[in-house]
C-alpha cells in the first residue's frame, strides 16, 4: 500500500448506509474513496442477523433506495436473504465492488490537524489515510450481551440471535430464549415448531400489531416492472401512511395513541384465550415508548403446548439451565440471547480521536450528541450516517439515511473544491442544536417511564429524530457552512 496516498473519502462499513454514500459520492463525480467492511460480504446488518425468520418491520417497497426500486420483492416484507441481495446488487450496478474491502475491521482513526488528513489504522496493522471519514456503522451493529451470574457454567451451547448458529441443530431441544422484543418475535414462532420445549423469558410485554404480510402475485411484480410509475406510487402511499398514522402516535399528547391502545388490544385477545396468559402479554407502558412490533405470528406461537412464557427475573444460569426468581430452574440444552444492541454506543468497537487526542467516546460520556445526527464539534472532517437522534419510530430509515448522505456529499464537496484542511461544526452551534433536540424529544412519548433501547442509562433519548421525516428533509435540503469553522 501506497501509504503517501491520500483518499477523498474513507468510510466505515458496507451495509445499507455504506452503500447508499458509495453511491453518492460517485453522483457528486468523486470516486477517490473506499469502503471498508468487517464481514465477509455486504449488507451490513441483513449478514449479521440471519435468524429463522428476520425480515424488515418495514414494507421492502419503502426499505429500498430511492434511487433503486426493486420491482421483484417476492412478499410485502421481504425476509432478510432477499434484503442482502437487493444491496448486493446495488454493489454490483453501481460498480462499488472495486471501491469495498471486505474481511476488514477498523481498530482506530485519528485527525492531522496540521495536514487536515485522517489516519486510519486497521485491526491488520494496515494504514489508511483520508480527507474526510465517514462512519457507516449505524446504531445496530454490536450485539449486547447481559452478564447473569453462572452463565460461563453452562454446559450447553448459547449465542446470540445476530451471530446465530446454524451449525446448531434445534430439533428436539430444550431451548431457553432470553429477551422478547424484535428480533426475537421473528424467530420465535419458527423455531418453536422444530424444539421439544421452548421458554420465553420476558422482562416487559410488547405491542403488537398485525403485519398482514403476503406474496406478491406474478402480476402485480410484471406490473411493478412494466410500469415503475405504479411501484413509486404504492412506494409513496407507504410513506405517506407511515407518517400521517405511526408518526403522530409517537408524539406525548396525540389521540392517534389510542387507535393503537385497541388495535394490540383486539390483535392479542383476539389469539389469546388464556387470561393469565394474555395478562403477562400486555403492556403496562404507553404505547410507542417502546418500539411498536409487527408479526403475523408471534402471539399464536405461545398458544403451542410446548412454549412457556415466564415473565419471572432471572437470578441465574445453572450448568443445566436457567433460574428464576420464583425459585423454579427451568433445564436447556441452548440458550438464546435475544437481547438486543449497544444501541447508545455509537461507533462501538472503533476509536476515533480529534487531533488533540480526544477519544470520540470520551466526550460522549453525557449521552452521544451530534450536528443534524452527522458531525460531532471538535472532529473536523468527520461525518456520520444513521448517527445520534436519526433514528425513527415510524417510518423507513432509509429515507432518512439518503438525507444525510446527499447532506455529507455537499460537505465533502466543499473540503475538496476548497481545498480546506478542515470543516468542523462550530461547538456553539452544535449545543444549541442539541438543546433544542432535548427540548423536542420532551414532547415525545419516549421520554416516558420506560426502559428502551431509545435511551441511555440516564434515561437521555440519543437515538430518535423527534419530529417527522418530512421534516428531517426539510432540515437537511441545504448545507449551513456558516454552522462550521472552516480552515484552508
Amino acid at each position: 500500500m501506497d501509504e503517501e496516498k491520500v483518499l477523498s473519502v474513507l468510510i466505515i462499513g458496507a451495509g445499507m448506509s455504506g452503500i447508499c454514500m458509495g453511491v453518492k459520492l460517485q453522483e457528486r463525480g468523486i470516486n477517490d474513496f473506499l469502503i471498508i467492511e468487517k464481514s465477509p460480504e455486504v449488507g451490513g446488518t441483513w449478514y449479521d442477523n440471519s435468524y429463522p425468520g428476520a425480515c424488515c418491520d418495514v414494507a421492502s417497497v419503502l426499505y429500498s433506495y430511492s434511487f433503486e426500486p426493486n420491482p421483484n420483492w417476492t412478499r410485502v416484507f421481504s425476509p432478510h436473504n432477499e434484503i442482502q441481495a437487493y444491496f448486493s446488487h446495488c454493489v454490483k450496478k453501481y460498480g462499488l465492488d472495486a471501491h469495498i474491502c471486505l474481511n476488514t475491521e477498523v481498530k482506530s482513526a485519528r485527525f492531522d490537524q496540521s495536514t487536515g488528513v485522517w489516519l486510519v489504522e486497521l485491526e491488520n496493522g494496515e494504514q489508511h489515510r483520508a480527507k474526510s471519514l465517514v462512519s457507516g456503522l449505524g446504531q445496530l451493529n454490536q450485539p449486547h450481551a447481559p452478564k447473569f451470574p453462572g452463565a460461563r457454567s453452562f454446559t450447553g451451547e448459547s449465542f446470540h440471535s445476530a451471530r446465530w448458529r446454524h451449525d446448531i441443530d434445534l430439533t428436539g431441544k430444550r431451548v431457553a430464549v432470553i429477551g422478547n422484543a424484535a428480533s426475537a418475535l421473528q424467530f420465535i414462532p419458527k423455531i418453536a415448531e422444530q424444539v421439544e420445549q421452548l421458554t420465553v423469558y420476558q422482562r416487559s410485554a410488547n405491542y403488537v400489531i398485525k403485519r398482514d404480510d403476503r406474496d406478491y402475485t406474478a402480476q402485480e411484480k410484471a406490473r411493478f416492472k412494466r410500469y415503475p410509475w405504479l411501484q413509486k406510487l404504492y412506494r409513496l402511499n407507504m410513506y405517506l401512511r407511515a407518517e400521517m398514522i405511526v408518526y403522530p402516535a409517537m408524539r406525548a399528547k396525540s389521540w392517534v395513541r389510542s387507535f393503537y391502545e385497541k388495535a394490540t388490544k383486539a390483535y392479542r385477545e383476539e389469539v389469546i384465550t388464556d387470561p393469565e396468559l394474555r395478562r403477562k402479554l400486555t403492556p403496562d407502558y404507553l404505547v410507542g415508548c417502546k418500539r411498536l412490533l409487527v408479526s403475523d405470528d408471534y402471539f399464536q406461537a405461545f398458544t403451542r403446548s410446548n412454549v412457556e412464557l415466564v415473565t419471572s427475573p432471572i437470578t441465574s444460569i445453572s450448568a443445566g439451565g436457567v433460574e428464576s426468581e420464583d425459585q423454579v430452574s427451568r433445564p436447556a440444552d441452548v440458550i438464546i440471547y435475544a437481547t438486543g444492541f449497544e444501541a447508545t454506543k455509537f461507533l462501538s468497537g472503533v476509536d476515533i480521536y480529534s487531533s488533540g487526542g480526544v477519544l470520540l467516546h470520551d466526550t460522549w460520556a453525557q449521552g452521544a450528541e451530534a450536528y443534524r445526527g452527522v458531525s460531532v464539534a471538535g472532529f473536523p472532517n468527520f461525518f456520520m450516517l444513521y448517527g445520534p437522534n436519526t433514528n425513527l419510530g415510524s417510518n423507513s430509515i432509509i429515507f432518512m439515511v439518503e438525507r444525510q448522505a446527499n447532506y455529507i456529499v455537499r460537505c465533502v464537496d466543499k473540503i475538496l473544491c476548497h481545498k480546506l484542511i478542515s470543516l468542523d461544526v462550530n461547538k456553539a452551534v452544535m449545543r444549541a442544536y442539541n438543546d433544542r433536540m432535548q427540548g423536542e424529544l420532551a414532547k415525545t412519548v419516549w421520554v416516558a417511564s420506560c426502559d428502551s433501547w431509545y435511551k441511555n442509562e440516564a434515561g437521555k433519548v440519543v437515538n430518535n429524530w423527534p419530529r417527522s421525516t418530512l421534516a428531517y428533509w426539510w432540515h437537511m435540503r441545504n448545507s449551513d457552512f456558516t454552522d462550521f469553522d472552516m480552515r484552508a
